[in-house]
């Protein structure tokens, strides 16, 4: 994939398909706790169509990594809401799991700004789903979904 802007806090932001950007962020451990193996990023995707160029990508790229580090911020809380707003889609692939509290289990996975004023935050649950809570331009929970 190649590189298409160098973010002072997305770092290297690559072209991931033809509407959306692709950046890697690291979480500090004292917000999330690092991966099994150590590692400390999160996927972050942007969705940006082919030909936004110059000030406005810029604009994009500034207004992505604000929301996010908002977020951030306020993770406790997005979690609160995605355990009170728990889709009755959700099932477990691995019983076994279900044995821990959900809030214990939600593992930030990563970001996907789909809009200049919606976001949505994904969570691993330890299933092979994930759990996803939207947020709208203020950083607040919209809604929650589970995506397969």
């Amino acid at each position: 994939m190649e590189v298409v802007a160098r973010h002072s806090w997305l770092g290297e932001v690559r072209r991931y398909d033809e509407n959306q950007l692709l950046a890697t962020i690291d979480i500090d451990p004292a917000v999330r706790p690092a991966r099994l193996n150590g590692q400390t990023d999160a996927e972050v995707l942007i969705a940006a169509g082919p030909a936004l160029d110059g000030y406005a990508f810029d604009a994009l790229l500034t207004q992505a990594a604000e929301g996010i580090r908002a977020a951030l911020a306020d993770l406790e809380s997005i979690k609160s809401f995605a355990v009170a707003h728990v889709p009755s889609e959700l099932h477990y692939d691995y019983p076994e799991v279900s044995k821990t509290p959900l809030e214990e289990r939600l593992f930030l996975e990563g970001f996907t700004v789909t809009a200049s004023t919606e976001m949505e935050v994904s969570f691993d649950f330890g299933d092979s789903d994930t759990l996803v809570v939207r947020l709208d331009a203020h950083g607040r929970s919209r809604g929650a979904y589970v995506d397969r």
